[in-house]
């Protein structure tokens, strides 16, 4: 007679995944998905495929939560926090432009370095967003902070000339000494030039100046400034795209959503008319990001770009020019890139992209409260 013929082998009570853990995984995994399209969002234009956009600004959020449960796993001995862990390394390249993990050293600037200054100055507070006691305070702490930095370029956007006639704002930063020459161009509605727009300042002598409107919209477009620089010509191209446009009525229902003050049918009012908002956004920048690119693949001259993207670097806008061009923040940058100082402290939406052939120094945010952007400062070597 055979002994154990037929007999049935027990699982061990260790080998069976207990429901709540089925439960988790199932969350985990979903947000694994989510990760991964949060990475596709760099690489589809939302002007072909719009919902991936969405993920893309949500990767900090994404890599969060996925950072969470490899936390999780590992606490509780299981080998499933290798899933998200995977994931995560897939992708580094989202990671290392949000966050760079550099020490502090002195930087010894090269005679031949030019120091780049990017910053959206909101129109020097013209309307007075910040309730100053002072209305024109937070205009004097922006030119304060540009003249203490010395920069040799600095591109502005949503630049404010003044009252044209009687003030002229560029006489002002020309005044501080360092920057001799300047260009800019304003908004222009078909009907009459605003006094908003674009303006690149210099120390070099600006060779030529040029407007390019965006073919999608009046109001946003690139300035295009040839500097005769030290070790050759260099383009100088400032840009600011599409913004989402939230008006007055959005910010509050944003902040009746975080008080919980608001009914379901405001919520659903309010979500749909943000959300309209925001594709039309992505959409539009898909667009004009194809045709600023077009734009620089045609100069004769090394370029310098620049921007105010209204995009996080998980973006198909960010990823059209980090493909070509280096990305100050990521070469010599440390610490989280934030450079909106609103909402939450993980939007880096404002850059300086350089030419492969130079050399990113040194780069840093500046961050002070006078914009709702901060300034961005980058040391760069022209030439080899």
């Amino acid at each position: 007679m055979a002994v154990g013929k037929g007999k049935r082998t027990k699982k061990k009570a260790g080998d069976k995944i207990s429901l709540p853990s089925k439960f988790l995984l199932f969350v985990n995994a979903l947000f694994i998905l989510l990760l991964l399209m949060s990475y596709l969002a760099s690489l589809v234009s939302p002007a072909k495929f719009w919902p991936l956009a969405f993920a893309g600004i949500s990767y900090p959020i994404l890599l969060i939560v996925n950072l969470f449960f490899v936390l999780f796993w590992m606490v509780f001995l299981k080998k499933y926090f290798i899933f998200s862990l995977l994931f995560i390394a897939l992708g580094y390249q989202h990671f290392n432009s949000f966050i760079q993990f550099r020490g502090s050293q002195e930087i010894i600037t090269a005679g031949d370095a030019i120091r780049v200054m990017s910053y959206n100055v909101r129109l020097f507070d013209l309307y007075n967003w910040k309730n100053l006691k002072m209305t024109t305070q937070g205009r004097e702490d922006m030119f304060q902070l540009i003249h203490s930095q010395t920069p040799d370029v600095l591109c502005l956007q949503e630049y404010y000339s003044g009252k044209r006639s009687s003030v002229n704002y560029a006489d002002t930063i020309l005044a501080f000494g360092n920057c001799r020459y300047y260009y800019a161009a304003f908004i222009d509605n078909g009907k009459k030039e605003l006094p908003f727009g674009l303006a690149t300042f210099s120390k070099f002598p600006i060779l030529s100046g040029q407007k390019i409107n965006f073919r999608n919209t009046y109001e946003n477009y690139c300035l295009v400034t040839d500097l005769d620089a030290p070790g050759g010509i260099i383009r100088v191209i400032n840009t600011h795209l599409e913004s989402i446009k939230f008006g007055k009525e959005d910010y509050v229902f944003v902040n009746e959503l975080s008080n919980n003050t608001a009914n379901n049918k405001d919520i659903s009012q309010g979500s749909k008319a943000i959300f309209s908002k925001m594709r039309l956004a992505y959409t539009k920048r898909a667009e004009q990001v194809d045709q600023l690119a077009g734009i620089i693949a045609q100069s004769p001259y090394p370029v310098m770009l620049c921007a105010d993207f209204n995009d996080t670097p998980a973006s198909y806008a960010y990823r059209q020019l980090a493909r070509t061009h280096t990305d100050s923040f990521t070469a010599a940058g440390s610490g989280l890139g934030q450079t909106y100082s609103q909402i939450l402290p993980i939007l880096r939406i404002d850059y300086i992209f350089v030419d492969k052939k130079m050399k990113v120094i040194d780069y840093k945010t500046i961050r002070k409260e006078y914009s709702d952007h901060y300034p961005i400062i980058a040391t760069i070597r022209t030439h080899s």
